[in-house]
């Protein structure tokens, strides 16, 4: 069986775009998933992007915040200027879609964000789609986040027609590690995986991701019942632990991918065959 797993640029953030689309694609994972922060301050990244990327290679640009004001309600204004640059940065990249989060807001209550969040998906949804490209949701499990568990996110985007989904292993960790009884998985467009220390799982921050399976999430047992509610991939690895950043960015990848295989089995098109896949 073969295993479509991307590599998020978080894993190796101090690496410009088209070396991690490089060593992805060297290394033997789909392709990327490519982060905004840097393509927004390099045109040249961009182009250098564009004109490297074979067709379908970039899955994502992670991403934009769907901005709420303090009351709950759609801000307008900063999507109008958030939404063109990171739309334009997807089409010239080919990338499938462009992904959409509900930023952190202390004090915000879920019941005022809900409202928002589904009208500013509605927004995201016209712009991309008018330019070939499509929204995935992704929920944050932190607990200043409105909008923190798999529940949720599926009620946002219920009858919201043209929005799929993104699941992160961290975050539903954060958000307590639930059954996804209520989370629409037929919608899921792909899941992150990565792992995360013993310590509370509110308390864990993006910054102190590992690798799936050397932390305490139970990923095994999450990838089991996706498949078998039907979810037949993507996967992508997504860190964003600086430690990481200092080593070889292909050494990082190669482990990285193993890593993955280990919780999710198969192979990937073009396994290097000295890739270890042993614990």
């Amino acid at each position: 069986m073969n295993a479509v797993i991307y590599l998020n640029g978080a894993t190796l953030m101090t690496t410009n775009t088209q070396r991690v689309l490089e060593i992805a694609r060297d290394t033997g994972y789909a392709g990327i998933e490519a982060r905004v922060e840097r393509l927004l301050q390099s045109s040249a990244e961009v182009r250098a992007t564009a004109e490297l990327a074979r067709p379908n290679e970039v899955l994502t640009v992670n991403g934009v915040a769907l901005s709420l004001r303090s009351d709950g309600r759609m801000n307008r204004e900063q999507l109008d200027a958030d939404l063109p640059p990171r739309l334009r940065i997807c089409k010239e990249i080919r990338s499938r879609y462009l992904l959409a989060i509900v930023p952190r807001a202390p004090g915000l209550q879920t019941s005022r964000a809900i409202p928002g969040t589904r009208e500013a998906l509605e927004l995201a949804r016209e712009r991309a789609g008018a330019m070939g490209i499509r929204i995935g949701f992704e929920f944050l499990g932190f607990a200043d986040c409105p909008i923190n568990t798999p529940a949720l996110a599926g009620e946002v985007v219920d009858g919201v027609d043209g929005i799929e989904l993104v699941l992160d292993s961290c975050h539903w960790h954060a958000s307590g590690a639930r059954p996804l009884r209520d989370y629409p998985v037929e919608r899921l467009a792909l899941v992150h995986l990565n792992d995360a220390p013993a310590m509370p799982p509110l308390e864990i921050e993006d910054r102190d991701r590992v690798f799936p399976g050397e932390g305490v999430i139970n990923l095994r047992d999450l990838a089991k019942d996706l498949t078998a509610d039907g979810y037949a991939g993507p996967w992508s690895l997504e860190t964003f632990n600086a430690s990481y950043w200092g080593e070889d960015p292909a050494e990082v990848a190669g482990r990285g991918l193993a890593a993955v295989l280990r919780i999710v089995g198969g192979s990937p098109e073009g396994l290097p065959p000295n890739l270890d896949l042993d614990p």
